[in-house]
């Protein structure tokens, strides 16, 4: 009796041992941020994004004002702490109130960060990451179109790609924002022209873009009635189109779930997009009334997609707080996993909003991790990015709970916190910072650079479309250089003739007669 008992014991150990190593095994497989930096405020106001370059440096910047200007701020963290916020752009506010300047940034292969920021219309500019601080290093902004939303991707070529919202009225629309492409393939010097590529007989807000690695071109966005100031009116659907030959052609728009949209019943916001690392494209999406996140696959570049499934133990915010003006974002770490950030609950009870990371492996979800958690307040906006291939870099605003919807007395604030996984570290690149150009003197006539102010001047939209300027190295030459260069290139032929001069006068004083 007591060999059985001894013997069932044993079984029973095995048995939880192998339940506790499997266990081990699948969370392992998510490789979970550990733990998420004590989130910190950058300044305000809101709707930040954020770019990582080769050397693990994180660029930030949002979107905020200063007396009769509305800006762009910058900051920038790497080992080093954080620099001090300047604004980068200023746009000189015309009679009615400021806009909300909504940067985005990308972050190309040869370590140049490239802005877009609009007012009533969309500029683009770009600086090199080490000096993105400075605002002289900036171009002068170039003038895209009139739009609201925008976002840009890079291809494999080198080619850049831009995406933004742009008002087309119609008779049974006046107001309904449709999407717009062009490219550029020198490096944001010119742009082609416009393509619709929504082509909807309805509204377009908060597109995102994605190239995958056969550089096919993916774009979802929002859809609905209006689109201006961000914001389209019930109901909402998701949408999908792509291009295969690098942005010349587009597929038709299609609905990510045909029945959405259709009531405000069954409605859809906040849609994100990326290329895991099976070459599969995963959306993800707020479904709204029940207030779930649901997501769907595609395993052949978008040609088609499998149907939604909630992304569990996670929920929105709806019950909260009915925001039309949040998104999601996904970035992807070197092992290929989907990180998604959003807003939103793990608990139906739950009294406040979250700001949650999940983590897509390929097959998947892992359970959600906390990094901000609220009381009254609101989180918004969250941006992702990945540094280094396993460090995540977070940004969002959060509203103060006494002007959720008053955003003139409101205090936001724009936030950051970043966390790491266990992917493969990517080897830094020097991107070495580029100071400040300090006065400089010249021979024979002073010659002064002046240093960048934390101000740049306003856009004027009339010169906006002029060719953007390099301004990478300053120009220390001035007109007296080369005068300085003439006196010295024929100081010495002007003294041989003078040798000769003097020689021939000596003979002739000597020569009779």
């Amino acid at each position: 009796m007591k060999a059985q008992l001894h013997g069932a014991a044993w079984r029973m150990w095995l048995f939880l041992g192998a339940m506790f190593l499997a266990t081990l095994s699948a969370n392992q497989a998510f490789a979970q941020v550990g733990r998420w930096s004590t989130p910190i405020p950058l300044g305000a106001y809101w709707f930040p994004d954020v770019a990582v370059d080769g050397s693990g440096r994180a660029h930030v910047v949002w979107s905020s004002g200063a007396e009769g200007f509305d800006t762009v701020m910058y900051a920038a963290k790497d080992e080093g702490g954080w620099s001090q916020p300047v604004d980068i752009a200023a746009v000189r506010q015309i009679a009615g109130g400021g806009e909300a300047t909504r940067p985005t940034l990308l972050l190309d292969s040869r370590n140049t960060l490239h802005l877009t920021y609009r007012y009533t219309s969309i500029y683009y500019t770009q600086a090199p990451a080490g000096g993105a601080g400075v605002p002289g290093y900036w171009r002068a902004p170039l003038l895209i179109d009139e739009g609201y939303f925008s976002r840009m991707a890079q291809d494999s070529q080198g080619v850049l790609h831009l995406i933004f919202t742009q008002n087309v009225p119609t008779e049974s629309c006046r107001i309904c924002y449709h999407i717009f492409y062009v490219r550029s393939v020198d490096e944001g010097l010119s742009w082609s022209d416009p393509i619709d590529i929504s082509v909807q007989l309805t509204g377009a807000a908060k597109p995102q873009m994605i190239v995958d690695r056969q550089d096919n071109i993916h774009v979802v966005w929002e859809a609905g009635y209006g689109g201006s100031y961000g914001q389209l009116s019930d109901p909402t659907t998701v949408m999908y189109v792509a291009s295969y030959d690098g942005g010349v052609t587009w597929s038709r728009p299609y609905p990510l779930d045909p029945t959405r949209g259709a009531s405000t019943a069954s409605m859809a916001r906040n849609v994100t997009l990326a290329e895991d690392g099976n070459g599969h494209l995963v959306a993800v999406w707020w479904a709204i009334p029940e207030d779930a996140v649901y997501y769907q696959l595609s395993r052949d570049a978008g040609q088609s997609w499998s149907s939604p499934a909630p992304v569990p133990d996670v929920l929105g915010i709806w019950a909260l707080y009915q925001s039309r003006l949040d998104s999601y974002a996904t970035a992807v770490d070197s092992r290929g996993r989907v990180h998604l950030v959003l807003a939103g609950r793990r608990m139906v009870e739950q009294p406040g909003a979250e700001l949650l990371h999940v983590i897509w492996d390929g097959a998947n979800w892992s359970s959600p991790s906390v990094i901000a958690s609220y009381e009254g307040d609101m989180p918004e906006w969250p941006r992702i990015a990945v540094g280094l291939g396993n460090q995540l870099h977070v940004v969002w605003f959060v509203r103060d709970a006494e002007n959720l919807f008053n955003s003139d007395a409101g205090n936001y604030q724009v936030w950051y916190a970043s966390g790491a996984t266990d992917s493969p570290a990517l080897a830094p690149v020097a991107v070495p910072a580029i100071p400040p150009p300090t006065p400089v003197a010249m021979a024979l006539t002073p010659v002064v650079i002046p240093t960048p102010t934390s101000q740049i001047a306003p856009v004027n939209v009339e010169d906006a479309s002029q060719p953007a300027l390099s301004l990478l190295t300053p120009n220390l030459r001035s007109e007296n250089d080369d005068v300085l260069l003439l006196l010295l290139s024929v100081g010495p032929v002007m003294a041989i003739l003078l040798l000769l001069t003097t020689m021939m006068l000596l003979r002739r004083r000597r020569s009779p007669g």
